[in-house]
């Protein structure tokens, strides 16, 4: 702990000069005051840092405490879950896993099992955890429309009352209220061109069922604004905290104010080179609290085919959104750390020292990702990496994998009122138990 205060700058060990100053001098022993100083100083960290009763491996996740910010990474092996309770009690959830094809081609198996699809496993793991005054989610944000990220409709899917079918956002909607939807395409869903098919057309009578039913809100996420994503509590207790939003559909803040600026070209020179994938579209945003900061981005990427060896460089977004960014303490890898995200030009400008890594199928993390990732010629530093499952294939094929700081589970980052340290605990994901099989840190915030 010393040396990671010394490295901060918030601790300086006395001087020689103290010692010879401890004399006696009528009733005032001054050396036994300094000698007093240290032991109170740790004592007081070590109070402020406490993380909880029971939070220590075989022990229960400790319910979440008022000021603290939680940052959920749900493994259901099926796609990604994000569930964030803000310090005064707001929730909000990050996509909402979905997939459930288990025979699909590399795919991790359902966690727990597959007795439940996984947005009902996310529905429940939300529940769990959201705290007792909550009526239900206060924002829900789709990064961007894929199945594994807003749930997959199939010809399976069950079919809600409602007149809509039940996967991913959906499904978890059937048992936990959505206040507000966020996404990259309301209300015309049209960019960079209109966008249809089974999933997206369920979406859309998803959306519309809520807002005439339940007065749900939905709104288009908007890049440069720290306003939309906000405490809904009390917001004035936390003054320190902030969710900037980074990037979406080709729109980057430009780290000033409110201001933004286009990545893509024009739509006939986009149309010549072809339109990016839905990945590139993918919603970013940053959250701040106190000195920690934290990333996630979707399926953001920088390398593919049309970057690597085509005149389309514009594409190659993510560096653009990290240097936007800046330095964070930890951070949601792209793309589930596959082979075209995490470049070193956004590693670099995000330097984490903590990196979760979400999985989803064999080649999570890439090869070539997960050597970026441990690169300290990217950046230099410690760091410390969370994979919510490893499959035995990956294991066997990516070299060093082994030595992550976990392989198996759901990974939560709690981070402490005021923000100045943080813990990441390592949930067992076999059952709801909500068990912890370790815990890192804690870690002190840049």
């Amino acid at each position: 702990m010393t040396a990671m205060m010394k490295r901060r700058g918030r601790f300086r060990s006395p001087g020689r000069s103290h010692d010879r100053s401890c004399r006696p001098r009528g009733r005032t022993n001054r050396c036994a005051a300094s000698l007093l100083f240290p032991v109170a100083f740790l004592l007081a960290f070590s109070l402020r840092a406490a993380p909880g009763p029971g939070a220590v491996p075989g022990g229960t996740l400790p319910a979440w405490r008022e000021g603290e910010l939680d940052i959920h990474h749900i493994n259901t092996g099926r796609g990604e879950a994000q569930l964030l309770i803000l310090p005064d009690g707001s929730s909000v959830l990050v996509d909402m896993s979905g997939r459930t094809n288990e025979q699909a081609p590399f795919s991790l198996p359902t966690r727990p099992d597959a007795s439940r699809a996984p947005g009902e496993w996310v529905a429940r793991y939300v529940g769990r955890v959201l705290p007792g005054k909550a009526k239900g989610l206060d924002y829900a944000v789709v990064s961007h429309f894929h199945g594994d990220h807003m749930g997959t409709i199939d010809a399976d899917s069950p079919v809600s009352a409602k007149g809509y079918r039940l996967s991913g956002i959906t499904q978890v909607a059937e048992s936990v209220p959505i206040a507000r939807v966020i996404d990259r395409g309301w209300p015309g869903y049209d960019y960079p061109a209109p966008l249809r098919g089974t999933t997206m057309d369920n979406y859309r009578r998803f959306l519309d069922w809520q807002v005439r039913n339940r007065g749900m809100k939905v709104e288009r996420f908007e890049p440069g604004r720290k306003d939309q994503i906000v405490p809904v509590h009390d917001a004035e207790a936390y003054p320190g905290f902030e969710i900037r939003n980074l990037y979406a559909n080709g729109v980057l803040w430009t780290g000033e104010g409110g201001t933004v600026r286009a990545l893509f070209p024009s739509a006939e020179r986009m149309a010549g080179q072809g339109a990016p994938g839905e990945n590139k579209l993918s919603i970013a945003f940053r959250v701040r609290y106190g000195g920690f900061d934290y990333y996630t981005g979707g399926d953001l990427s920088s390398v593919d085919e049309e970057t690597a060896f085509g005149p389309a460089a514009w594409k190659n977004v993510e560096p653009e959104v990290a240097r936007a960014c800046g330095p964070v303490d930890a951070m949601k890898a792209n793309h589930h750390g596959s082979w075209d995200a995490n470049s070193i030009p956004f590693l670099a400008a995000l330097q984490p020292r903590v990196i979760v890594i979400a999985t989803r199928a064999d080649g999570h993390p890439a090869v070539n990702a997960y050597k970026r990732m441990t690169s300290q010629a990217a950046w230099p530093g410690q760091r410390d990496i969370f994979i919510t499952h490893l499959s035995d294939a990956t294991a066997k094929t990516t070299y060093g994998v082994s030595a992550a700081a976990s392989t198996q589970g759901h990974v939560v980052i709690r981070v402490e009122k005021g923000g100045a340290h943080y813990r990441v605990f390592v949930l067992d994901d076999g059952d709801e138990a909500m068990k912890i099989k370790a815990v890192s840190g804690p870690y002190a915030s840049r």
